[in-house]
């Protein structure tokens, strides 16, 4: 009896350390970026938007970890979210939908979110639905840039500043580990 209860103590705290120890290899990244849709007339063809380079930061980023980006196993897209400034009043109602691409050096353009019938009551937030895409290979770069394929169902009459704020699940092994 004794023996069984210490086999069971001891599975338990192997599982709850290999627990801590994946919590201690994956961190998160937030990058945000801003771009903006030109006012024009309503186009249920679709249309694209860029966005400036983005710099990762990656070598402070994952020092800051301790790691280093040769150590990095995977990085997801975890969240993505685009926003409007409050204060002017605009939502994102005159969409139909949006996908939004990254595009790093070398590496092929990759669909990473989306999203398709945007109704009519959205607000000045949108979330969009990520995909399930390995994103190592852009993250781990100095910079990499998005595209927006835009769909509009009304008229945009005035210029609209989107901030495009999304978050990375980082997967590295930690000195090693």
């Amino acid at each position: 009896m004794k023996t069984a209860f210490y086999c069971l103590i001891g599975l338990l705290l192997v599982f709850s350390s290999c627990k801590k120890l994946a919590e201690l290899t994956q961190f998160n990244l937030n990058y945000n970026t801003e771009t903006t849709i030109q006012a024009g007339p309503a186009s249920n063809l679709p249309f694209d938007v860029f966005t400036p380079e983005i710099t990762t930061a990656s070598e402070s980023e994952y020092e800051g970890k301790k790691t280093s980006k040769n150590l990095v196993q995977s990085i997801l897209l975890r969240k993505l979210v685009l926003k409007t400034d409050p204060t002017s009043g605009r939502t994102f109602d005159f969409l139909n939908s949006i996908k939004i691409y990254i595009a790093a050096n070398g590496k092929p353009e990759l669909l990473i979110a989306s999203k398709e019938g945007i109704p009519d009551t959205i607000g000045n937030e949108l979330a969009l639905e990520c995909t399930t895409e390995e994103l190592k290979d852009y993250l781990v770069q100095d910079k990499y840039k998005l595209r927006l394929e835009v769909k509009t169902d009304k008229i945009v009459n005035q210029d609209i500043k989107i901030r495009i704020e999304s978050l990375f699940r980082v997967d590295a092994k930690i000195l090693g580990l």
